[in-house]
């Protein structure tokens, strides 16, 4: 039986392949939104940050003296000085070379730059970061032209895995030419000499990051940007990279209008590659039915101050008609009161009241400052709740409420209404309701006589309130 897998192996290591011009950077949401595609620059950072031990842990070069050179006290000291002047000044910036290999090959994407799972892990956070794609000669250009005060050495080139390393090597350092010139003028011309040996040599267990570098040595201790506005192509969002970046990461990117966004899905053990499309989806982050429509005309600070000042207005209606309306509203709480107080009486039932619009239909509340429709200044009433005992049964409620329209007219609405609590979900039933709408100065008149048929509807519902308890 032919072993599929091992077929599709030799095939991938047997292809010819092509390197693009392209580079790849691997990094976090945060990282890439707020900071590179923010300021459109790339930082080299400090090259002791770097994680093979190759790199990470000092070289000890011979060192040489002519005979007649004063002794000097060179040891490790001395070494590790020589270490420390090129580690503080030397910066890099890590990338990722890109692969192409021919379409009769089945799994053609597999060298490319953005697919690398274990770089996606080490630093795409875990497939919910990016992985930014360059135009190579452009980023190189950027890097080699910036203008860097106090750089001494600028390098770059694509990283060699080995298994074995001769260490230093051969060549070491003169402790007369040491005196002469100083450790660290020394230092920077060592690095230069044997830059390939320093900086672009890893071992072989990292062969799978592809590595490109730049390398820049200075005077100084910082991290060192430069732009790479005109080299960046293309956006690479990791498999789990969250919505909730999504509309930081479009806002940015604004700034880049020929970049091209990639999604990349991960689904039986391949990494698939599409352009991205937020068309598909529905959270709050990237709706515009709501977001970007709107029926106001106008620019955002003529639209903002146009709703401000419809709160502002609204405010002002509101106390004035709670004004005129404060002295019915404490009639109709006592009025309610007394309702409440005549239930009681009623056996096994238990009473509450409640400041409340519910007699209020849904269709006819007010609604928020500046939306069109009715405008409705204020509204309150009160509520009579009388609950069955055991709670939860059977409920009946009696309720009147008042709204405050333009022009200064009221509408006083009065409901009666029951609940009996189903296990398939409760039956609410509406046994009276009345709406009436009056000159403000008749309020007192005609709310006296809702809350007078109100009773009378209180009455006529009770026999089938007690009926459905059982009594």
């Amino acid at each position: 039986m032919i072993d599929h897998e091992a077929y599709l192996e030799a095939e991938l290591i047997n292809a010819p392949k092509r390197l693009t011009n392209h580079l790849f950077h691997y990094t976090n949401a945060e990282a890439a939104i707020f900071g590179i595609l923010r300021s459109g620059t790339l930082r080299l950072s400090p090259f002791e940050s770097t994680n093979d031990l190759w790199e990470s842990r000092p070289l000890y070069p011979s060192l040489t003296a002519h005979a007649d050179d004063h002794p000097v006290d060179g040891g490790m000291g001395l070494w590790n000085e020589l270490d420390r002047l090129i580690r503080i000044h030397a910066k890099v910036a890590c990338l990722t070379q890109d692969w192409e290999l021919p379409r009769s090959v089945s799994n053609r994407d597999a060298l490319r730059g953005w697919n690398h799972l274990s770089i996606w892990a080490h630093y795409g956070a875990r497939h919910t970061g990016v992985c930014l794609q360059f135009d190579r000669d452009k980023l190189i250009k950027a890097f080699t032209t910036a203008l860097i005060p106090g750089d001494l050495l600028r390098f770059h080139g694509s990283v060699e895995y080995r298994k074995v390393s001769a260490g230093a090597g051969p060549d070491g350092l003169d402790i007369g030419q040491i005196r002469e010139f100083g450790l660290d003028a020394v230092a920077i011309n060592y690095a230069e000499t044997h830059r390939d040996r320093i900086f672009f040599r890893k071992h072989a267990d990292w062969s799978n990051e592809s590595e490109y570098r730049l390398v820049l040595i200075d005077q100084s201790v910082l991290p060192i940007e430069f732009s790479i506005r005109e080299a960046l192509t293309g956006v690479f969002l990791g498999d789990a990279f969250p919505s909730s970046r999504l509309p930081a990461l479009l806002a940015t990117l604004l700034a880049y209008p020929d970049v091209k966004i990639f999604q990349l899905r991960y689904h039986n053990r391949h990494l698939a590659c599409f352009p991205f499309s937020d068309s598909g989806r529905t959270d709050a982050a990237v709706t515009t039915s709501l977001s970007d429509s709107h029926n106001r005309p106008g620019t955002l600070d003529e639209r903002l101050t146009a709703l401000k000042a419809s709160i502002r207005s609204a405010d002002q209606q509101r106390e004035r008609a709670a004004a005129l309306c404060s002295i019915h509203l404490n009639t109709l709480e006592k009025a309610i009161g007394k309702v409440g107080t005549a239930v009681l009486l009623w056996p096994e039932v238990e009473v509450a009241l409640h400041k409340s619009i519910t007699a209020v239909p849904d269709s006819q509340r007010s609604r928020a400052p500046g939306v069109p429709g009715e405008q409705i200044h204020f509204e309150s009433g009160y509520m009579c709740v009388i609950e069955n005992l055991p709670k939860y049964t059977h409920t009946l409620v009696a309720a009147v409420a008042v709204q405050v329209l333009s022009g200064d007219r009221v509408r006083i609405h009065g409901v009666v209404k029951t609940e009996h609590w189903k296990p398939n979900g409760n039956e609410h039933v509406e046994q009276w309701r009345e709406t009436c709408e009056v000159p403000l100065t008749d309020t007192a008149t005609t709310l006296d006589s809702i809350v007078r048929k109100l009773h009378g509807a209180l009455e006529t519902s009770r026999s089938d309130f007690d009926r459905a308890r059982g009594l």
